[in-house]
């Protein structure tokens, strides 16, 4: 009986310390995650480049979507190294910045937002404190601000041709 109530609690303990959510697909994750993250609009973002605070702003887009289009002072650390490179004394040398205290400002974009929204969650869940994502990601930005971005199609090795993106 005795090992039979040890079983169970291990089970039960298993359980609950494994509830994490399962998501029908990313959509669902995103508006979860919208739920802690808080967004900064083109505008807002503007207004800050014009200012004198500090900030990081990153694309969390791949590289080859990055330099077709990019918002100026951005680097690019694509979401799926995100975890990896924001904590990483040598990317930040390689890239010739300042690592982001935890406590600054960081503002993350992707294409759509999407990208943005649940790397803004990953950044708070590592620690970071003071984290947004642009309110519709680089399109939003290009619309709104159609003359002011910067390319780097040199870096494309002259391949021209679109690779396949996260989609959002």
């Amino acid at each position: 009986m005795r090992k039979l109530i040890v079983y169970l609690l291990a089970c039960i303990l298993m359980v609950s310390c494994n509830s994490g959510k399962e998501f029908e697909n990313a959509d669902e994750m995103v508006n979860l995650a919208l739920k802690s993250v808080k967004l900064i609009s083109p505008e807002q973002l503007e207004e800050l480049m014009k200012g004198e605070e500090i900030y990081t702003l990153v694309d969390v887009r791949q590289e080859v979507e990055h330099y077709y289009g990019y918002i100026p002072g951005s680097v690019v650390i694509p979401r799926g190294s995100l975890e990896f490179n924001i904590g990483d004394d040598e990317f930040w040398d390689h890239v010739g910045l300042y690592k982001p205290e935890k406590n600054e400002k960081i503002i993350v974009y992707c294409k759509k937002g999407q990208r943005g929204i649940l790397a803004a969650e990953t950044l708070t869940k590592l620690g970071y404190t003071n984290v947004l994502a642009l309110d519709g990601g680089w399109k939003a930005w290009e619309v709104k601000y159609p003359d002011i971005f910067e390319k780097d199609l040199d870096k494309l090795g002259g391949g021209g041709a679109s690779a396949p993106t996260g989609g959002c």
